[in-house]
């Protein structure tokens, strides 16, 4: 068995034991699980960014944003409308946020956090 690894590609191929085929099979399996890696890290980091945003924005009660202000506080430049829309959709997923259409329209689609803050000298009503 140790023989087997100090063999290197060429010699697997060579002996028999590797095709090329399955070499390339193998490689390209593992530039799919970077890409699906890059892609992962560049949703966290959009959804962190995102959620830090919408801390800003939505910091008085009540208060409510559409998606291109969000995208636009972030970075139209540095991030895709898509990016920021699934990092929305993920946050309302996750339950920190909720949408309010006021229509059938998309663009007349609203964000907000589910857990509102509460305005100073103001109390929450008890059950």
């Amino acid at each position: 068995m140790t023989n087997y690894l100090n063999l290197t590609v060429r010699q697997l191929i060579s002996q028999g034991i590797l095709t090329q085929e399955q070499l390339t099979q193998l490689i390209n399996k593992k530039r799919r699980a970077v890409e699906r890696s890059v892609k992962q890290a560049r949703k966290e980091e959009t959804k962190s960014l995102v959620k830090e945003a919408l801390s800003e924005i939505l910091a008085e009660p009540g208060a409510t944003v559409k998606h291109r202000t969000v995208w636009n506080h972030i970075g139209r430049s540095k991030f895709t409308r898509d990016e920021v829309l699934n990092a929305l959709q993920s946050l309302r997923d996750d339950g920190v946020l909720q949408n309010i259409r006021t229509s059938g329209n998309n663009f007349q689609v609203f964000w907000a956090l589910v857990e509102q803050p509460v305005s100073p000298g103001f109390e929450v009503n008890g059950n």
